[in-house]
């Protein structure tokens, strides 16, 4: 595929879908590490539930991200992995409360703009 084509609706889904995986494994983590697991002591991770879950939705989303892969070029696709600097810290503040700036907000519009001039060829 050239990079000049412009990016299927099926590959903007799986791209996106990569995103939402990612994303939610990186929540589930955060939830499992202040739930007690920790990396120095490596039983916490194999008994949290969570970590496990996490580990399995992030394989999930390495599948989905390879779909994308093999459908676009990756300097077309890489993008779509940065509006994860976006769904993750909107998640971190429903799920546990985390902050949000107004500046997280502005780079939050700036990377999607980027995104869409991207996906837009």
């Amino acid at each position: 595929m050239s990079s000049s084509a412009p990016i299927s609706a099926q590959s903007v889904v799986l791209a996106l879908l990569t995103v939402a995986l990612n994303s939610a494994a990186q929540l589930m983590l955060r939830g499992a590490a202040l739930g007690g697991a920790t990396a120095t002591a490596p039983l916490t991770l194999l008994k949290s539930p969570l970590f496990m879950a996490a580990l399995a939705v992030y394989g999930l989303s390495v599948l989905t991200w390879l779909s994308v892969l093999k459908r676009v070029p990756l300097p077309v696709a890489i993008p779509f992995v940065s509006l994860m600097y976006i769904a993750v810290p909107i998640g971190a503040k429903i799920v546990f409360g985390d902050p949000l700036t107004w500046r997280m907000a502005a780079g939050s519009a700036l990377i999607v703009a980027g995104v869409l001039v991207v996906a837009a060829k």
